[in-house]
């Protein structure tokens, strides 16, 4: 139903795979392989449209003679009537031999897409060798073995096949070409594991290698900032798209929006709708806010704590004569639970009702939040049993808010006897369930409780969160137990958590409850983990490693981070002045381009003209050494009142290198080097260190030494008179050197630590 499609759109807010990444099983084409269709292939792929896989499967299965055609509609009828994917993979084959028939990549690429939606990778890879055997391998069928490495968290499989696919020789089987949907997998799959540098790096590469980035691609790359609650990076991405002359659609503004969401910030989110509005009026009607968009910012108004602008979106909504869905009166109660305000919540439960709108599990569940927040138990129950009685099933989130409704009102022997009651009768439960009720223990002194609470949620087979661990080790912080709180965080590195500031917080909080002379030497190593980590160093994490060190050694820990260069997120964010708590972000205004070299100034692909030469070496900001993962500082603001205004860049340093006397072409391997879309840092140092060589040899000078070159490589700053200095020949893409740029990103330090 149209409701239900935009209950899944919605899900945009924890933002979604834009579409095109996935794959799904080939429907058979009747003109596949010769021109002549029979009547009977006719019959039997009009079944399968129809949805009728068991008299397909009839049909097909007492035919006298099958093409591969017909093979092909065997193996999907299989598959539709509830047949494994290996099993009906095996009658697909049997069926060819029996028949005589040698089957093609197309039958391959149908088990591949049918095994990539229901069976694991391993299988998946396990049929790509199959292929590889007896037939070329497709594109298609690589980009879904992509997936099967990346599914594997196997990051250098996936690099290096990537690599090999840019890198493909002339007329070789195997790897077969990279195409977009290639690159989109792997962009797509690292915002799936929070590392949206490298997914945008990826696109650099895609750029460099000179294939064409879709609105789809840099969707999925705004989606991987998106996740991570980084606004500024998402609309930076969205202002490169725009840069790049090509038209957001509707997905790629919901991304972006989606991001300021994430973040809880409803000024950014109701800033950027505005601008898409006026977009849509101004130039692309086609790409205009639809239900998600305005339940995205309802969204960002709840998180923000500002239930009344949630309100206020709603009615915008309304305006815009759209409809009001399930997700629409949700995030309205959801917006008036956070704020504490009961009675608004069960106001807009009993509105949604009125509206003819069944409120499903999410809307009482949000209800019953609410109750739970002021730690009213009695309400939150009778919120259920309303739930009951409207025939919708408690899910695990409302047993995890019945829990802390109990825990809230203090009745920590009740939370207890419910949750005890909740595993005999073998009710689905989740993490937050158990977590509530072991960081009250803890809060309580309670230590054993909270390790019976950890031993029944291992019991259960409720999979332990990073907050799992976290509140044991906080459990364990308080009572000053440094050996315990080390090992509930060595369990959660185990199970492939990082630390979080919650993890370094309970770390540093049972170094403080240590002897005095015990507290430096046990400190020191967390606090240098945390210097290293992508952790942000926050104020009170700051503190408190002052005061384990003391001030001087503190200083002179992050000093040594700095110099080495090896800082992670937490030593760039103390090198950072700290803002005013005053000042706030605005969305960044996004400028229309269909104007400027555009014939109509149309939506349409294509409506765009080719962006003419440039000058030189046009720099675009990419975040190649690995961007902030707190407050970024954003581009300008779209309102007027911005308080925050974007900072002129430094001056550019001089160059140490010695520069060419004459202009010269530069050529790498005798390929001319070509002026990189995306001004790639390393790209143009190498063609410094080239150009250095040269000048060097017609001066007569000896050749720069092997360390000095290798110096030169390493080095991160470009000279500005590099574009001056050098003659750069016609454009031809540098596909190696864009795949051995691949091969720095995703290398062997693609690990998720």
């Amino acid at each position: 139903s149209r409701s239900k499609m935009l209950v899944q759109k919605m899900l945009v807010q924890t933002p979604l795979t834009p579409p095109g990444l996935g794959a799904d099983v080939v429907m058979p084409s009747i003109n596949e392989d010769t021109p002549t269709t029979t009547s009977f292939e006719a019959r039997a792929l009009e079944l399968l449209r129809l949805g009728d896989n068991a008299r397909a499967l009839e049909l097909l299965e007492g035919a006298d003679k099958l093409n591969i055609r017909l093979v092909n509609m065997l193996f999907t009828a299989l598959i539709g009537t509830g047949v494994g994917v290996d099993a009906a993979a095996v009658r697909a084959q049997q069926a060819c031999a029996a028949h005589g028939i040698a089957p093609n990549a197309s039958i391959f690429n149908n088990i591949l897409a049918a095994l990539d939606k229901a069976g694991p990778p391993e299988a998946v890879l396990a049929w790509l060798a199959k292929m590889r055997a007896a037939v070329p391998v497709t594109t298609t069928a690589a980009n879904i073995a992509l997936k099967a490495h990346l599914q594997r968290r196997d990051f250098g499989a996936a690099a290096e096949l990537l690599r090999s696919m840019m890198k493909r020789a002339a007329g070789a089987d195997y790897p077969p070409p990279p195409n977009e949907m290639s690159f989109n997998t792997v962009i797509s799959a690292l915002g799936d594991a929070a590392q949206p540098e490298r997914a945008e790096s990826v696109l650099s590469t895609m750029i460099d290698a000179g294939f064409t980035a879709s609105p789809v691609t840099f969707t999925a790359t705004i989606a991987a900032f998106a996740k991570q609650s980084r606004p500024a990076d998402a609309a930076r991405v969205l202002k490169r798209m725009l840069a790049a002359r090509l038209q957001p659609d509707t997905w790629c503004f919901n991304a972006v929006l989606s991001a300021y969401a994430n973040a809880a910030d409803p000024e950014g989110a109701r800033a950027t709708l505005a601008n898409f509005e006026a977009r849509a009026a101004e130039e692309c009607p086609n790409a205009a806010p639809d239900l998600v968009s305005y339940n995205t910012l309802m969204l960002a108004c709840a998180r923000g704590g500002r239930p009344a602008e949630a309100e206020a979106a709603f009615q915008k909504l309304l305006a815009r004569g759209l409809v009001p869905n399930e997700v629409s009166y949700s995030t309205a109660i959801s917006a008036h639970a956070r704020a504490g305000n009961a009675a608004a919540a069960q106001g807009w439960l009993d509105k949604m009702t009125a509206a003819g709108i069944a409120p499903d599990a999410v809307a009482f569940n949000a209800a019953c939040s609410a109750h739970a927040r002021l730690g009213d138990a009695a309400a939150a129950l009778r919120c259920v049993d309303a739930m009951r009685a409207a025939g919708v099933e408690p899910t695990a989130s409302t047993h995890a808010i019945l829990v802390n409704a109990l825990v809230k009102a203090g009745q920590l022997d009740a939370a207890s006897a419910s949750l005890q009651a909740l595993l005999v009768a073998g009710e689905r439960l989740s993490a937050p369930t158990f977590n509530t009720l072991i960081s009250a223990y803890g809060k309580a002194g309670r230590r054993p409780d909270a390790e019976a609470a950890f031993s029944a949620m291992l019991a259960a087979n409720v999979r332990p969160s990073l907050v799992t661990y976290n509140a044991l080790a906080s459990v364990y912080a308080l009572e000053g137990d440094i050996d315990a709180a080390e090992a509930a965080v060595h369990a959660a590195s185990q199970r492939g958590f990082a630390p979080d500031r919650f993890t370094y917080a309970a770390l540093f909080n049972a170094c403080e409850a240590l002897p005095a002379r015990d507290r430096r030497r046990r400190a020191v190593p967390h606090v240098t983990a945390l210097l290293s980590s992508r952790v942000e160093l926050t104020e009170r994490l700051r503190r408190s490693s002052a005061r384990l060190l003391g001030d001087d050694s503190f200083a002179a820990l992050l000093k040594s981070h700095r110099g080495s260069g090896g800082g992670g997120a937490a030593t760039r964010a103390a090198q950072r002045p700290r803002a005013s708590p005053s000042l706030r972000v605005e969305a960044p205004e996004f400028v229309p381009t269909g104007a400027e070299g555009a014939e109509g100034g149309g939506c349409s692909a294509g409506a765009a003209a080719e962006a003419g030469e440039d000058d030189g070496w046009t720099e675009v900001q990419t975040s190649r050494r690995g961007g902030r993962r707190g407050k970024a500082k954003p581009p300008p603001a779209a309102a007027a009142s911005a308080t925050i205004r974007k900072e002129k860049p430094p001056p550019p340093r001089t160059s140490t290198a010695p520069q060419p006397s004459a202009p010269s072409p530069v050529r790498l391997a005798g390929v001319p080097l070509t002026r990189s879309k995306s001004n790639r840092a390393r790209l143009l140092e190498l063609a410094q260190s080239v150009a250095a060589a040269e000048a060097g040899d017609a001066e007569g000078g000896s050749p720069a030494s092997g360390d000095g070159q290798r110096g030169s490589m390493r080095s991160r700053s470009v000279s500005s008179n590099l574009a001056d200095a050098l003659t750069v020949p016609p454009a031809v893409p540098l596909t190696r050197s864009a795949a051995s740029e691949l091969a720095i990103t995703l290398g062997d330090d693609m690990r998720l630590e």
